[in-house]
């Protein structure tokens, strides 16, 4: 009964971010731009407890290339382009901004993540300004299954699998499967065994 109700809730969700959906696809399409996109983020972000993540979920699951009926996105946090997967059982903690990110099957993300399109999204013009992003320059950044990224962390290279990412750590580096980075920059302070 549990597993009927929450289906229905989902489709319900999907009917009511439809709108918004294809509000999002025009401002692409029309403009070639993200901003109508993000605004719809941005809103769903603010809707708070059980509604508020089902409507989340429904809005990225026609959005991006890929969302799980499974995955929790908490209040505050959005994907800032239309772009990402997000796998069976993933965790997204309140208040995390998410650029191009393939989150694997089971990992977690605390509050305050932010993990953005990799670390060379600006770039400086001759002389030496600082140019908007571009998003040829976007880099997926992947987060592998069951890792565990902590409270405030700032991730801009891939996260192996059941790695954990210390609360605070900014990784810029590969972190390998089964480690423990902390640190600014991260750094491994400790292996797991395997399994």
């Amino acid at each position: 009964m549990k597993k009927t109700i929450k289906k229905l809730l989902n489709y319900v969700a999907l009917i009511l971010v439809f709108i918004p959906y294809l509000l999002a696809v025009l401002g692409q399409k029309a403009f070639r731009s993200e901003k109508i996109y993000l605004f719809w983020a941005q809103t769903l972000a603010l809707i708070p407890g059980v509604p508020g993540n089902f409507l989340r979920r429904a809005f990225y699951r026609l959005c991006l290339t890929r969302v799980d009926w499974s995955c929790e996105i908490g209040f505050g946090s959005f994907f800032s382009h239309p772009f990402g997967v997000i796998e069976e059982d993933v965790y997204v903690g309140p208040y995390c901004i998410l650029g191009h990110v393939v989150l694997r099957r089971g990992c977690l993300i605390a509050s305050r993540v932010s993990i953005p399109s990799g670390k060379r999204q600006h770039r400086r013009d001759p002389q030496g300004r600082l140019l908007a992003a571009a998003p040829q320059n976007f880099e997926v950044v992947e987060i592998g299954p069951h890792a565990w990224i902590g409270e405030g962390a700032i991730v801009l290279a891939r996260v192996g699998e059941g790695a954990t990412v210390a609360a605070g750590a900014v990784v810029t580096r590969p972190v390998p499967p089964r480690s423990v980075v902390a640190g600014n920059p991260a750094q491994v302070i400790k292996t797991r065994g395997g399994n």
